[in-house]
């Protein structure tokens, strides 16, 4: 969910970047400044999706415990990227990840001896 945002905020900055670009050729004195502003944003753009790619490739899937859809988890606490639902990762004792949805526990079945 978290990696969403970031694309959005990218996303975002592309536009704005072009609007302010487009002032600039309103004004042939502010043309100069508004095209380095505007350049300026596209790299921070571009620098943001380049970093969301490298994030987006070591971050652990796992299933979502309320929509049962594959989903990448950010952090220890995130949300669904489908459900928006939140997910909790936590860890068992043979270092397995598994989500955990609203703060619930799944019970542990207990092994016969």
């Amino acid at each position: 969910m978290r990696l969403n945002r970031l694309r959005t905020v990218a996303l975002a900055l592309i536009f704005l970047a072009f609007f302010i670009m487009y002032l600039g050729v309103f004004s042939s004195a502010i043309l100069p400044y508004t095209l380095v502003i505007g350049t300026i944003m596209i790299l921070v753009s571009v620098f943001i999706y380049f970093r969301v790619g490298a994030m987006s490739m070591k971050i652990p899937t796992l299933e979502c415990p309320n929509c049962h859809r594959t989903t990448k988890v950010m952090g220890m606490e995130d949300g669904c990227m489908y459900c928006n639902a939140p997910i909790r990762i936590e860890m068992d004792e043979n270092e397995n990840l598994f989500a955990v949805l609203n703060g619930e526990v799944p019970v542990k079945k207990s092994a016969r001896r």
